[in-house]
């Protein structure tokens, strides 16, 4: 399936991956990229950039 959005573009890119609600895709997109540098797969992801929700949002 080909998707109209381009996920490299950085507004969608945050988009996808700083809110907390797609928590989950930031989890394995992160386990993806460090595969080769992590012990252990990532079980748990938090958004921590604060900048992003007024980015975001009209606050």
């Amino acid at each position: 399936m080909k998707h109209r959005i381009d996920p490299k573009i950085d507004c969608v890119f945050k988009a996808l991956l700083g809110s907390v609600e797609n928590c989950n895709l930031l989890m394995h997109f992160l386990n993806a990229v460090l595969v080769n540098d992590l012990t252990a797969p990532i079980t748990e992801a938090e958004p921590l950039n604060p900048m992003l929700r007024c980015f975001w949002t009209n606050h």
